[in-house]
C-alpha cells in the first residue's frame, strides 16, 4: 500500500514559563489550558496491553484561578502568549461552541496550539487530540507510527473525545452540543472530513497515490507486513472502509488536507455539513490539485476553496522571524470567521 502523508510539521524553539497568579478581576478574556488522558475502552492500544490512549489538550475561555504559562514559540505565535493552566472555565455568558482539532502525520496536539489558543481567546472550547501514542505504544521502529499507517482510527478518536468531553465534570455543562465542529491540518484535515461522513477507499489510494519518498519505504514495508500477521493491526484494517460519520459534527475546517486520492467523488457526497478548505499555493507535500481542489470540488456544501500564498503548514523552507506565526494567525482568523458563520 503506497501512502504519502504529511511528515514535515510545524517546528521551532518553544518554551513555557509557569508562575502562580491570583484570580482575574479585570474583566478581560483569559485563555485557559488543561490536559486530559482520555482513552477508548472499545479499542486496544497497539501493544495489546490496554485501551487506545487519546491524550488531549483543551483550550478554553478561562474564569478564575490557574497558573500562568507564557508560551514562547515564534513558529506559532508572533508574541509570547499567556495561558492559565487548569483555570476554571469561564462562567460568564451561555454555553460555548466546541471545536475538535486533529494534527498532521507524525504530529501532536502541541503543534496545533496556534489554532486552539486563538479559538479559545474568541470564546470557543478547542480540543486538540493526540492521535499518536508514545514511541513504545506505537511500537515505533521507523518514521511512520502505527496510528499514521492505520489512519482510519483517527475519525473514531474524534468521536470518543467528544463523548469524554460531554462527560467531563469541568466542561460538560458549558458545551453547546448544537455547535460542535472539527478542524485539522494535513492528515488532520482529512480526519475532520472523515468524521463528517467521507469513506476511505484504500484500493483507490494505492492505485493513485504517488510513490512515497525513499525515506518512507522501510517503515511502509514493515507496516504492510505487520498488517498481514499482527492480529491487532489486522482487526484494525477490517474497518478501513467503515463510515465514521458523527452527526454531532456540524462543520469542518481543513488546512492542506491530505490523501485526496483515497476518497472517491461518491464518497465525498456523503459530507452534508459546511466545509471550508484552505491550502497554500506553494504546498508540495499535499499538492492542491490532487487534494484540496479534489475535496472542494466534490463536497456538496464546500465553500469556495481558499488558496493562500506560501506553504501554510507544510513548511519545507526556512522561516524568517515570526513569518510562520503571522501566516498561521491568518488561517486561525479564517477558521474563526467560518465557524462564526455556520455555527449560529
Amino acid at each position: 500500500m503506497k501512502i504519502l502523508i504529511a511528515l514535515i510539521l510545524l517546528t521551532g524553539a518553544t518554551a513555557c514559563l509557569r508562575t502562580p497568579v491570583p484570580d482575574d478581576q479585570s474583566g478581560s478574556q483569559r485563555t485557559g489550558v488543561s490536559d486530559r488522558d482520555f482513552a477508548d475502552n472499545s479499542r486496544s492500544n497497539w501493544l495489546g496491553t490496554g485501551p487506545r490512549p487519546l491524550r488531549s489538550t483543551i483550550w478554553y475561555p478561562a474564569g478564575k484561578g490557574g497558573n500562568v504559562e507564557v508560551i514562547i514559540d515564534s513558529s506559532q505565535f508572533q508574541h509570547p502568549a499567556k495561558a492559565f493552566r487548569d483555570a476554571n472555565i469561564s462562567r460568564r455568558g451561555k454555553k460555548f461552541p466546541m471545536i475538535l482539532i486533529s494534527h498532521g502525520s507524525q504530529g501532536n496536539a502541541t503543534q496545533m496550539r496556534w489554532m486552539g489558543y486563538y479559538l479559545a481567546s474568541k470564546g470557543y472550547i478547542a480540543v486538540a487530540i493526540n492521535h499518536n501514542g508514545t514511541d513504545e505504544e506505537e511500537r515505533k521502529t521507523g518514521i511512520l507510527s502505527l496510528s499514521d499507517f492505520c489512519m482510519w482510527e483517527r475519525p473514531k478518536d474524534i468521536s470518543v473525545v467528544v463523548d469524554n468531553m460531554l462527560r467531563d465534570p469541568e466542561f460538560s455543562d458549558k458545551i453547546d452540543t448544537g455547535r460542535i465542529a472539527a478542524a485539522g491540518f494535513s492528515l488532520g484535515g482529512t480526519t475532520a472530513m472523515w468524521v463528517a461522513g467521507s469513506i476511505l477507499n484504500t484500493e483507490e489510494l494505492a492505485r493513485n497515490e504517488p510513490e512515497p519518498p525513499p525515506v518512507f519505504k522501510a517503515s511502509i514495508d514493515r507496516l504492510v507486513e505487520l498488517k498481514k500477521t499482527d492480529p491487532i493491526i489486522t482487526n484494525s484494517a477490517k474497518h478501513s472502509a467503515d463510515s465514521f460519520r458523527d452527526n454531532r459534527i456540524k462543520a469542518v475546517f481543513a488546512l492542506a488536507p491530505a490523501i485526496g486520492q483515497g476518497f472517491t467523488k461518491e464518497s465525498l457526497k456523503n459530507i452534508i455539513v459546511p466545509v471550508q478548505i484552505v491550502v497554500g499555493d506553494a504546498d508540495v507535500v499535499t499538492p492542491k490539485e490532487r487534494n484540496a481542489m479534489h475535496y472542494a470540488k466534490n463536497i456538496p456544501n464546500a465553500r469556495p476553496l481558499i488558496i493562500l500564498p506560501g506553504e501554510r503548514g507544510h513548511y519545507l523552507t526556512p522561516a524568517k522571524g515570526t513569518e510562520r506565526a503571522i501566516e498561521l494567525l491568518e488561517v486561525s482568523q479564517l477558521a474563526y470567521r467560518f465557524f462564526e458563520e455556520v455555527l449560529k
